[in-house]
């Protein structure tokens, strides 16, 4: 279900004997409703998704750094000289 305004508006329920709606129907559009809400809570922001882009770029770059200095400091280790 696209949770809109208009897709809400629109919602027409069977209106039985005695000017009663149709308990099912209802319970299976509150059952609709209540899962299209979870989801949007349960979505990210737009926030909280430049946020963890950022911390991922950082990481990134740091472990980027500790693998090139690892090497700098392996490579000499390595050499054809230092060979066994």
């Amino acid at each position: 279900m696209e949770l809109t305004p208009e897709y809400i508006k629109a919602v027409r329920f069977t209106v039985k004997r005695g000017n009663t709606y149709d308990a099912a129907e209802v319970d299976a559009f509150l059952d609709e409703l209540l899962e299209a809400v979870t989801a949007l809570q349960n979505r990210p922001d737009a926030g909280t998704l430049a946020a963890v882009c950022t911390i991922r770029a950082e990481m990134t770059e740091q472990i980027t750094r500790a693998v090139l200095e690892a090497e700098k400091r392996i490579a000499p280790l390595l050499s054809d000289e230092n060979a066994v």
